[in-house]
């Protein structure tokens, strides 16, 4: 019997992709971060520095300072994003340099069996030497693998979630760093609490803190039967207990069929992006109950060569169009039931890039100071307006080009509906009549702008229950002092 469980609020759900050397200020945009993190940045850089350091230890970690970044120090940059509310999960990614040739070998030693869970007991040792240093829970000092000169602490409860890759499906990449469904699932079960622990006790997050999640590698295909390939491997080697807290997957919502063959963006409606992830969502409520669904890459590039840009749209410039498909994307996964969605990312690579995902932030790159765009505004009004409110069902506008979605406070009687119009070629619907539920008293329509984080409120009158507003493709928020 399927079980759907309670869906996070807004502000909880609404996430972006960022590095150790984003400024806070622009990462409170989100209510969750995921942070891309390199194995080889704790464990020794062999393919930036040409050798190991002297006097390095292989298996031994360097968290503050790090090996790279000239020091980072990761202790006060996971404490500053706690401090402000936000959630991290590192995705720590790649190899290192005294485990294999190149930094996206699968880590396994020459002639390791990649089937064998044992096999990358390196990088279950590196997950459990993380959960043990950033979890909630303190482990034995005689457990810590650390360098010389690096402060010996353990349960810092910085941390819940750890991600134990990215794009391990890379298709593209050739075989040795393709990881099929049952190698993944190797890994991932020792990376999760050392394959049940036949490992040992010092291999893996639950190891280290049972209170840790582990996330899957985001997917760079979407495919539900790489999910299902994985809950086989694990019905048949782990007596039915799945290694992984969360699912997750990637996706760019184009006109294309994968990662390579589109030549622009398209919208999340266009795209059903709202139906994609509710086909991860059914399977998780009906086979995997108690774990979460992620989408942790989703976006639009600005540049308007790129052939994942969003175009500009009559009036409106790509960058608008970029806000606006941002904001409705975040809306489609939450109507679907996501638990986390972190778009790509928050700072461009270089805007004037017409490759990729170059240009695909929410603001400019660190040579422009992390110039905000309309669409870290847009998104930042998203998540202020919304904040403490759950997904509470889509309201039937009796109009195709009108949408609505309700959203009510977990604590409070009050809610909002965010409107607009789901097409992509300039959609204007004036006076619409928007009904309103339960007995709100006062109204509020918010507004989004480019320079302002909350948006432009402005009272509306209700008038037999309903709320007269114009309604265009930029989603607007009427906020209601009672909602049923």
């Amino acid at each position: 019997t399927p079980v759907a469980p309670t869906l996070p609020t807004m502000d909880k759900l609404i996430g972006i992709n960022a590095f150790i050397d984003d400024p806070l200020d622009k990462m409170q945009v989100a209510g969750f971060v995921r942070e891309y993190h390199n194995w080889n940045w704790d464990e020794g850089d062999l393919w930036n520095w040409g050798s190991i350091q002297t006097g390095y230890t292989p298996g031994t970690n360097k968290f503050n300072p790090s090996y790279a970044g000239g020091g980072w120090n990761f202790d006060s940059y996971y404490t500053g994003l706690k401090n402000a509310g936000i959630t991290v999960s590192p995705a720590i990614q790649g190899s290192v340099g005294w485990l294999t040739a190149q930094s996206d070998d699968k880590p396994i030693s020459a002639g390791e069996d990649s089937l064998a869970p044992a096999s990358y007991s390196e990088h279950a040792d590196h997950l459990f030497q993380y959960a043990a240093r950033y979890g909630g829970t303190a482990v034995a000092d005689s457990k810590l693998k650390l360098a010389s000169g690096q402060p010996r602490s353990t349960g810092l409860n910085l941390l819940t979630y750890y991600e134990n890759g990215n794009e391990n499906d890379k298709w593209w990449a050739g075989r040795t760093p393709y990881f099929n469904p049952y190698e993944y699932s190797a890994m991932t079960s020792a990376d999760y609490d050392g394959h049940q622990g036949a490992m040992g006790n010092t291999y893996g997050v639950k190891n280290a803190d049972p209170n840790a999640k582990l996330v899957m590698s985001g997917l760079a295909d979407p495919n539900l039967e790489y999910i299902r390939a994985m809950k086989f491997w694990a019905d048949w080697n782990r007596a039915g207990s799945v290694p992984f807290d969360a699912i997750n997957i990637h996706h760019y919502s184009s006109n294309g069929t994968n990662q390579t063959d589109g030549t622009i963006g398209i919208s999340p409606e266009d795209d059903d992006l709202k139906g994609l992830l509710k086909k991860f969502v059914d399977y998780r409520n009906q086979y995997m109950q108690g774990k979460e669904v992620w989408i942790t890459e989703f976006g639009y590039d600005t540049n308007a060569a790129s052939i994942q840009r969003a175009p500009a749209i009559g009036p409106n410039s790509g960058e608008e169009v970029q806000a606006q498909w941002l904001v409705r994307s975040y809306l489609a996964a939450a109507a679907a039931g996501v638990d986390k969605a972190a778009m790509y990312m928050l700072r461009d690579v270089d805007g004037a890039d017409a490759g990729r995902f170059a240009s695909s932030g929410l603001t400019g790159s660190p040579d422009t100071n992390w110039a905000p765009k309309i669409s870290w505004y847009y998104v930042y009004t998203l998540k202020n307006r919304l904040s403490g409110m759950r997904y509470s069902g889509e309201v039937a506008s009796g109009n195709t080009n009108v949408r609505i979605y309700k959203f009510k406070s977990a604590t409070g009687s009050g809610g909002a509906y965010a409107v607009w119009a789901p097409t992509s070629n300039n959609t204007t619907v004036n006076n619409y009549q928007l009904t309103l539920t339960g007995s709100p008293t006062s109204a509020t329509k918010v507004a989004m702008a480019s320079g302002d984080t909350d948006g432009v409120p402005s009272a509306i009158a209700i008038t037999s229950g309903k709320v007269t507003v114009n309604v265009s493709e930029r989603p607007q928020f009427v906020l209601v002092n009672d909602i049923q």
